[in-house]
């Protein structure tokens, strides 16, 4: 159950409650205090009300949060269940500074302190790692698994270059399952809400002999979808997704323990809508007046299969303990979506013998048939991904008596990516009609070696320094084709003949040394203070996607790298009624891998190719909170500042008229200077949990959330068009446990003022195409516990 009259259980990470709006840190932190610490200070003294310790995993090992020297969010189980989050998108949305925009199934873009990746490319890497009990997720695995049954998630803020498997230079979340226990178990979820959800949740745990123990968990949810397709009369943004999970836990002795786990999930959904946000001139009259509801050719798909399978095992000694992690995972991705969000009537084009359209007859500005008549931005975008991963660590980790510890450790993982990308296009204002595909495979190998080195100068001060060497191979193979007319510029071949297919294929390496040096100090039994400097490494890749040429497309881009300095602060204050934390960094990225549109001919849209910015920087403050204001109302939130900027050269080109001409050129401009995109200067989240203990009738639990988006940039170009508002989003839920705490009951509710708010800004031949967050959700669940 979500927090009962004397204790917290969650961080101040679930969002929301004051719909206040400000750009003003200080603003933040003084509301926080007056909020908290007022009714704090008066009942001071009432020792028995206390918030309750959180424990972490981030660093490899079980501790207190309050002494853990990283900049973390943690959600555990209660709060999970009573915010109905259910998919790894909803907790990104609620960690201020963390951006998702999940344009399709294949490679959802996620940003942490400025830092993510929206490069579409089977050779690229996430800036923002995933793990599921420490076992990295590759690609997009771990947004098309259900989260049921967890213990907990951490977010862990800033590069990860040491003790993560994957090297990582924006951040980690990590999802932590409940394990199997000797305790017999079981319980289940079953519930409903608006646009027909059905959703049903259930596990069952116990001791099957005295030295094994297993558990099981399955879910299943379904609904309709959020947008409407006139054409076809159907939902678009529907869902069908279910997941189960076995594990058996083996404890031969009193000091080994060894886990399996294996887990599918399968997840169906049609495309994600696309609006005309602001229209061309040409597509004015094909703007929908519902943003979500209108023509479109195709309902689409985002389609998803994940399964994995991983052991850990854990051995125990006087001197320390050994762990390994093997674990086999494998994904396939669909997406289908006409991205130019609009309708075609192609029975109404005329056409040539050819069977293609004769632009001769499309009349322009007037005639029988005129270009007038049609959008200009048909779209039809399918992508398809294969991802099989193994992975293996070893780590030892020391449990001496002395002022020295430490750890120690190897990963080896290898990834083999299969993707294919078809695009089918028309645009009636280029004349140009056509389609283009590219195969590309890439087969990744990641080697690394760490160690970490612990030691304690005092009972309060110590020192952790630790290194990582990483290696990552990669080879790289492409193959592209074309009919009718070129998407962008044509392709050639190595004598500069415009050619319909090439292939190519490259291999290369990449390796970094990766240190890190962090400072503790234990200044009271309240109050712990830490300073770090680490770096983070992501390998580079191609441009094979969108290549024009087989030189072009073995033409790798370079590595990114991570430089971050952090210093930070966490107390407990008033007998441990208010909890009270900051970080203060600054993160300097060489090389940002980044996507850039590059317009290589006037007369036809523009190119997506990869680039390195030279350099980027992000400063900013985290701040979070958590206070008990009296025996049954409680207080938390945070707030992220963040201020990103491109500071290295990063070359963009756009079309520009030309009056010389009477014509639009392309002109090269400099982004050096323009704001990092998907980086929010301002963003909080407040939440107000209300607990109610009517004794034999049972407890009643209010939260009422709000969570606070400032405006952010899509594009690295800084376009107003596409600029991102700012928005809140607020949630509720009213929650009734019964006296035996076997039954629950939950009324919920999630972004009540139905806000209309952005996942995603792109701007195509004149027209800002979007695509929006879910609208007013809303139901009711009933859970039951084995007593």
């Amino acid at each position: 159950m979500q927090l009962k009259s004397t204790k917290l259980k969650t961080l101040p990470l679930k969002a929301k409650t004051l719909a206040f709006k400000t750009k003003s840190l200080p603003f933040v932190i003084s509301a926080s205090v007056m909020a908290a610490g007022a009714p704090l200070s008066s009942v001071a003294q009432e020792a028995a009300l206390q918030l309750e310790e959180v424990m972490v995993t981030a660093r490899k090992r079980t501790e207190s949060l309050q002494s853990a020297p990283v900049s973390a969010a943690i959600f555990d189980a209660d709060s999970l269940a009573d915010a109905q989050i259910n998919a790894a998108t909803e907790i990104i949305e609620r960690v201020p500074g963390l951006v998702i925009n999940s344009d399709n199934v294949t490679q959802p873009n996620v940003f942490m302190r400025g830092i993510g990746t929206d490069i579409q490319s089977a050779a690229s890497n996430p800036s923002v790692g995933m793990f599921v009990n420490e076992v990295y997720m590759a690609r997009a695995m771990a947004f098309s698994m259900e989260l049921f049954d967890l213990q907990q998630v951490e977010v862990v803020r800033g590069p990860q270059g040491i003790l993560y498997g994957k090297n990582v230079t924006g951040g980690v979340v990590n999802f932590v399952t409940n394990k199997p226990t000797d305790e017999t178990t079981a319980g289940f979820r079953a519930g409903g809400g608006n646009y027909n959800l059905i959703e049903v949740q259930g596990f069952a745990n116990g001791a099957l002999s005295d030295t094994v123990q297993g558990r099981i968990s399955a879910t299943s949810r379904s609904r309709d979808g959020y947008a409407k397709n006139t054409f076809t009369g159907n939902d678009m943004e529907d869902l069908q997704a279910s997941s189960v999970r076995g594990q058996l836990r083996f404890l031969p002795n009193e000091d080994l323990d060894i886990l399996v786990s294996a887990d599918t999930n399968r997840h169906r959904s049609t495309a994600q809508w696309i609006d005309i946000v602001i229209p061309s001139e040409h597509n004015i009259p094909f703007k929908n007046p519902d943003p979500r509801k209108g023509p479109n050719n195709v309902d689409g798909k985002s389609d998803a299969d994940v399964d994995g399978i991983d052991v850990t095992v854990n051995w125990s000694t006087d001197a320390g303990a050994l762990t390994s992690i093997t674990a086999l995972r494998t994904g396939t991705f669909e997406g289908v979506s006409n991205d130019g969000g609009s309708y075609i009537d192609f029975t109404a084009l005329p056409y040539g013998d050819d069977g293609r359209v004769d632009f001769g007859e499309l009349h322009f500005g007037g005639g029988p048939v005129s270009n007038e008549d049609f959008n200009d931005d048909y779209y039809l975008n399918e992508k398809k991904e294969d991802v099989d991963t193994f992975s293996q660590e070893l780590r030892w980790t020391s449990t001496l008596d002395g002022s020295l510890n430490y750890m120690t450790g190897l990963f080896y993982m290898t990834e083999k990516i299969d993707r294919s990308e078809d695009q089918t296009y028309l645009f009636v204002e280029f004349f140009n009609q056509g389609f283009e595909s590219a195969r590309t495979q890439s087969d990744n190998t990641t080697f690394g070696v760490f160690g970490e080195l612990t030691w304690d100068l005092s009972d309060t001060l110590s020192v952790v320094a630790g290194a990582r060497y990483t290696y990552d191979e990669k080879e790289f193979e492409v193959e592209r084709g074309n009919e009718g007319d070129f998407l962008g510029a044509p392709f050639f071949d190595e004598n500069g003949n415009i050619v319909n297919s090439f292939t190519a294929s490259d291999k290369k390496d990449w390796d970094s040394i990766d240190p890190s040096l962090t400072v503790n100090w234990q200044a009271t039994d309240d109050v712990f203070l830490y300073a770090t400097y680490s770096t983070g490494f992501k390998s580079g890749g191609w441009n094979g996607e969108n290549a024009t040429t087989a030189a072009e497309a073995t033409a790798s881009y370079d590595e990114e790298d991570a430089t971050n300095y952090e210093i930070g602060a966490k107390t407990e204050l008033f007998d441990s009624r208010l909890r009270l934390n900051a970080t203060a960094f600054f993160t300097q990225y060489d090389d940002l891998q980044t996507q850039q549109f590059v317009i290589f001919d006037a007369n036809l849209p523009a190119d997506n190719i990869i680039a390195n910015a030279g350099e980027a920087e992000v400063k900013g403050v985290e701040i979070e909170f958590a206070g008990l204001i009296t025996d049954w109302w409680t207080v938390s939130g945070s707030y992220a500042y963040q201020d990103g900027e491109i500071t290295g050269d990063l070359i963009s080109t756009d079309l520009q008229y030309d009056p010389s001409c009477d014509c639009s050129v392309p002109v090269p401009s400099n982004l050096k200077g323009n704001d990092l995109r998907r980086t929010p200067e301002n963003s909080y989240n407040l939440v107000n949990t209300f607990s109610f203990d009517m004794g034999n009738s049972g407890e009643i639990d209010v939260v009422v959330d709000y969570a606070f988006t400032g405006e952010y940039e899509f594009d690295n170009e800084n376009n107003p068009r596409t600029t991102n508002d700012d928005f809140g989003i607020w949630n509720a839920s009213v929650n009734w446990m019964s006296a035996d705490q076997q039954w629950e009951v939950s009324v919920w509710g999630k972004n009540l003022d139905d806000e209309l708010y952005f996942s995603g800004k792109t701007d195509v031949i004149g027209s800002v195409l979007g695509s929006y967050g879910a609208p007013r959700t809303y139901g009711v669940n009933l859970r039951w516990m084995m007593p």
